[in-house]
């Protein structure tokens, strides 16, 4: 309520474009779409005389071949939706002999809110109205109480749209773009003879990386016993405590103590200093002779995690994070949702 009420203040959104947001979402949560299977030869590109076209592309490039499939299949979706979106409007309103651009609101009135509600409302954001008083703001909030009792009606018409006239997404499934990478008795979670490997490239430092992590915890535990993690080094050269921060984490692996630090590190990841980070990783029980004379060689650290980025680089990495699921390539923080649905298929095969 608070953090809606801020964004409706700041810039109140017109009820279209508040709805239209919320009608792709319902969409696309009805019917979840398979990917999309597409080989287009007939556009190319010509280097020196000779033509390459997409299927080129995947036998060479797999990861950029697999990139295409992701942002084609999101370009349909989109298409798709404001299409059925529209059809839905008509049928409804030549159902009900009314405009389709009335068939959300349609039998809307607004109630008057509470006293109450208009105080918890100011009471919530009392420190970002400069200082107004509740009767300076009171009809901004009554506005905004207004506006959601709005989208409430538009959300349950909808609902009741999409009961009558389901709508599904039919979308063909390509062929699964595998790429082989290698684990490189790098640190891993789960038995070897798992079902499911996913090799993980990533850096301590980046915001996203860390962010990732909660979903990658609640992956192991759905699956656990059925899912192998491993974990790659991959730190970014624009994050400048990045590279010590890994070297630290790989010099705990002889005392057992890698996950422990890999946590620690994530907590931490905005501040991973040389002295915090020594700090954390031997506040782990990590044996502080052993981490100073592992540290001492710096060359053969930094040498054994550039390896690492380099296969990565090798097999089509970026950025972090990045994740092969069975050779199969996912970029960035994603949702659980859209690890699960590839596990889910992988464990049917």
């Amino acid at each position: 309520m608070e953090n809606n009420f801020k964004s409706w203040m700041a810039n109140p959104i017109s009820k279209i474009f508040m709805v239209t947001n919320f009608l792709f979402a319902v969409l696309f949560v009805v019917s979840v779409p398979s990917f999309v299977k597409e080989h287009i030869t007939q556009d190319a590109v010509s280097i020196g005389g000779k033509k390459y076209d997409i299927s080129d592309v995947r036998e060479s490039s797999p990861i950029a071949y697999s990139k295409f499939q992701s942002e084609y299949k999101s370009l349909l979706k989109n298409t798709f939706g404001e299409f059925a979106q529209d059809k839905l409007f008509e049928l409804v309103a030549k159902e009900k002999n009314i405009k389709p651009s009335d068939v959300l609101n349609e039998g809307f009135v607004a109630r008057e809110p509470s006293d109450e509600d208009v105080l918890n409302v100011y009471m919530s954001n009392k420190d970002q109205l400069g200082g107004k008083s509740l009767a300076e703001t009171r009809e901004k909030i009554v506005g905004f109480l207004k506006n959601q009792q709005e989208q409430e009606h538009s959300r349950n018409k909808y609902r009741e749209i999409i009961t009558k006239y389901p709508v599904d997404f039919l979308i063909k499934e390509p062929d699964i773009v595998r790429v082989t990478v290698d684990e490189k008795n790098n640190p891993s979670i789960g038995p070897k003879d798992a079902k499911i490997t996913v090799i993980e490239f990533s850096d301590f430092e980046c915001p996203f990386c860390k962010r990732s992590q909660d979903v990658n915890r609640q992956l192991r535990e759905k699956y656990k016993g059925q899912i192998r993690w491993v974990f790659r080094d991959f730190p970014l050269p624009f994050h400048q405590d990045a590279m010590y921060a890994h070297m630290a984490a790989n010099c705990s692996v002889e005392d057992g103590k890698y996950w422990e630090v890999f946590n620690v590190l994530f907590e931490n990841s905005g501040n991973l200093g040389k002295s915090n980070v020594d700090s954390l990783v031997l506040g782990t029980g990590v044996s502080k002779a052993k981490y100073q004379n592992c540290m001492r060689d710096q060359r053969k650290l930094k040498s054994e995690i550039e390896a690492d980025i380099q296969d990565g680089q090798k097999v089509g990495v970026s950025g972090t994070p990045a994740f092969f699921i069975n050779g199969i390539f996912v970029s960035g923080a994603l949702p659980f949702e859209s690890f699960d649905e590839i596990i889910q298929k992988e464990l049917k095969q």
